[in-house]
């Protein structure tokens, strides 16, 4: 089920101006010799100052994201959140540029460590925004709209159902996506994690209902950590790791940067779970007239 016109114009305009946002800590993300890929484990300014500065660029859209998760279904909040962070990964670039100017394989296991900083950033972000959600909401009563499958749905800490949900998202957005993956251009790759990961987010979440997907929205970076350290330990020289990357034997997962993991698979997993709502309702409201 699509939002209501008036929600769809709030999580519009929320991506317009959260991706404006984001983009403000372009300059301090790009690597010191200009190259392409962003990664705040070498930004120019440091790596401590990169997360300072991607928290304050990103406070609008988290703010935006509230409001829409206010106003609607809770996922909103998650697909505005990172669809306005996609902005940013998309003018970043491609992993060239990283690979290019880093130590390898070695240079993998600082984006293993990317991966789990934006891992617990946006859990903090999804968890905070829906715990925050029901509070706002009334003071947004005239954006509010009631007409959204959203209602039951609780983004807290995991239980059981909801670790198995999110354990099979990630096994199935791996395995599509490294078919989806084709080289490391940004856009084929941002492309690739959006569709393998929204569709693996409708067979996670239809495998096990359940009403708490943080797991599923989190599993795209889950994916990461595990690829990149995959690929840090599994190659003894630099030269071996180049050797496949040019004969496209290099694992394609590896090709995606943790952003383009917090932007792009995140934004599919949204969908993808919004996807499986919709079916859900359409089967129950068949059951029931039947």
């Amino acid at each position: 089920m699509l939002p209501q016109l008036k929600h769809r114009l709030v999580i519009g305009l929320s991506l317009v101006i959260g991706g404006l946002c984001w983009l403000l800590a372009l300059g301090a993300l790009t690597a010191a010799d200009g190259s392409t890929g962003l990664s705040l484990m070498d930004a120019h300014v440091g790596t401590v100052s990169a997360v300072l500065v991607v928290i304050a660029a990103g406070l609008p859209a988290m703010i935006l994201g509230l409001v829409t998760a206010s106003t609607g279904n809770p996922l909103a909040g998650t697909f505005t959140v990172s669809g306005s962070l996609l902005l940013l990964g998309s003018m970043g670039g491609s992993i060239d540029g990283y690979l290019r100017r880093g130590e390898l394989p070695a240079g993998y296991r600082p984006l293993a460590i990317e991966a789990v900083i934006w891992l617990v950033l946006l859990a903090v972000v999804i968890v905070g925004i829906d715990r925050l959600q029901t509070r706002v909401r009334p003071g947004l009563r005239f954006l509010a709209t009631q007409r959204h499958l959203g209602t039951r749905t609780k983004l807290t800490w995991p239980n059981g159902p909801a670790l198995l949900a999110g354990l099979i998202t990630a096994v199935a957005g791996a395995f599509i996506c490294n078919l989806l993956i084709q080289s490391s251009d940004g856009g084929q790759v941002n492309g690739a994690l959006l569709l393998g990961f929204g569709v693996a987010a409708l067979v996670g979440n239809m495998a096990i209902p359940q009403r708490n997907p943080v797991v599923i929205l989190l599993s795209p970076l889950a994916v990461a950590l595990v690829a990149y350290l995959w690929v840090a330990q599994s190659y003894p020289t630099t030269d071996a790791l180049l050797a496949d990357l040019y004969t496209h034997h290099l694992l394609n997962l590896a090709l995606a940067l943790p952003i383009q993991y917090a932007s792009a698979g995140i934004t599919g997993c949204a969908l993808g779970v919004g996807l499986a709502q919709t079916l859900e309702h359409v089967r129950h409201t068949t059951v029931v007239t039947a």
